[in-house]
């Protein structure tokens, strides 16, 4: 399984950046599915895929950083060669946010442990100040853990255990970390990572207001081998 970057900021982007977009593919190119779409990942996408190849989205959670680019890709669908609407697998919750994707071209479903092609996915809930989720997919015999934006999560440490990549939520330095913000600190990331015996760790929803090198230094004071996730860059898992 692959992983492409197409976005890593949040919940803005920097400059010619993109925000939070993760392209997934199996090994034998039969399965592609989209991790979120936040703003500026949707013409990134374009460069490695049409819209015809999509098995299916998973959308963490409905803030805009992470799906508003949703809104645009249904007429990248429209004008496409695709016959039948785009699965789309997003919170119930809020309803006036998931109001927005309704439209003849994505089928909208809640997060419910399924397979997509040679995918397998499944959830556990995050702590975030909206409804969202924590996405394992499991592939080619190789399982990444997307983070989502969330706190301290215990459930995570089962779920991601021993996973071949966590793609981590970093979007607080410690000095501005608490129990109540809605996400982990790099820090954080790089405990988790070396608790759960990740392989490899990428931090990705990088604050363009903090500096991702001084964001990177933290996490490795735990986790030595953590990334950034590179927009752009193509991960094998």
């Amino acid at each position: 399984m692959y992983l492409t970057i197409l976005g890593n900021n949040g919940p803005f982007p920097s400059p010619n950046g993109a925000c939070s977009g993760y392209f997934l593919e199996s090994d034998s190119g039969e399965t592609k599915i989209l991790m979120d779409l936040g703003p500026g990942s949707l013409s990134r996408l374009l460069e490695i895929a049409r819209m015809e190849e999509l098995a299916g989205v998973v959308v963490s959670h409905m803030h805009f950083d992470h799906m508003s680019d949703l809104l645009p890709m249904q007429y990248a669908i429209q004008f496409s060669g695709r016959e039948r609407p785009l699965p789309v697998f997003v919170p119930p919750r809020p309803e006036r946010v998931r109001a927005l994707l309704e439209c003849p071209y994505y089928d909208l479903f809640g997060h419910e442990d399924l397979t997509l092609g040679e995918m397998r996915l499944s959830y556990i809930p995050a702590i975030h100040p909206v409804e969202g989720s924590c996405v394992r997919v499991e592939c080619d015999g190789a399982r990444l853990v997307f983070t989502g934006d969330t706190n301290v999560n215990p459930a995570l440490e089962l779920f991601a255990d021993g996973c071949n990549l966590l793609l981590a939520d970093a979007g607080l330095a410690s000095a501005d970390w608490t129990d109540k913000k809605p996400h982990l600190s790099a820090a954080l990331c790089g405990a988790l990572a070396r608790d759960v015996r990740a392989g490899t760790l990428l931090l990705t929803h990088l604050n363009p207001l903090y500096d991702p090198q001084a964001l990177l230094a933290e996490a490795r004071e735990a986790y030595p081998a953590a990334e950034l996730a590179v927009a752009g860059a193509r991960y094998r898992v």
